[in-house]
């Protein structure tokens, strides 16, 4: 996984994990999670105009104006709305989407997900990955081993729509698409 990509997933879990804090403490985790719903469902249904949006050459007047009338129209509570003001002033629109997603995988009580490996792993190994996921999202994981020759080496996580990619085969894959210039 590349650094940039990492250091979008740390702030997706800083984010989401602010999100569901404050949810949690004003007592109203049940309406921002429909919220959040709402939102992540619209953000994926309409794909191409979202990435138009949080384009980089996109002014922050206008996004602020495009969250504000989305905020609306989709009757978000105060707080979400709040939220997406300030993910739009920090310029992190781009990874709001992983934002959602790390909210909503705070919210559930069982999470599940697979590990795909390119040989099998050990269950000690998969209780330190499960204890390392508990860490980050404060939640019991239980993974799902996947053997995939093809990876190499490394590992790919899926939780949800969550996926960290740490395989061998997309790491040389990004180098030759590097070499390739």
């Amino acid at each position: 996984m590349s650094k940039l990509s990492l250091s979008h997933n740390e702030i997706a879990k800083r984010y989401g994990g602010v999100l569901f804090n404050l949810a949690q403490e004003n007592k109203v985790l049940k309406d921002i999670s429909k919220d959040v719903t709402r939102l992540h469902g619209c953000l994926l249904r309409e794909p191409l105009e979202w990435n138009r949006i949080t384009r980089p050459t996109t002014p922050l007047k206008i996004q602020r104006q495009l969250i504000e009338k989305l905020a609306v129209s989709l009757k978000l509570g105060k707080l979400t709305a709040q939220f997406l003001k300030v993910v739009c002033h920090n310029r992190r629109l781009e990874i709001l989407i992983f934002m959602l997603e790390n909210f909503k995988i705070r919210c559930k009580d069982d999470i599940e997900g697979v590990v795909e490996t390119a040989t099998e792993l050990s269950q000690k190994e998969i209780e330190h990955l499960q204890a390392t996921l508990k860490q980050h999202l404060g939640k019991d994981v239980s993974l799902h081993p996947l053997i995939k020759e093809t990876l190499l080496g490394g590992v790919v996580l899926r939780i949800g729509a969550l996926m960290i990619d740490a395989s061998l085969r997309t790491k040389l894959n990004k180098l030759h698409h590097v070499m390739k210039g």
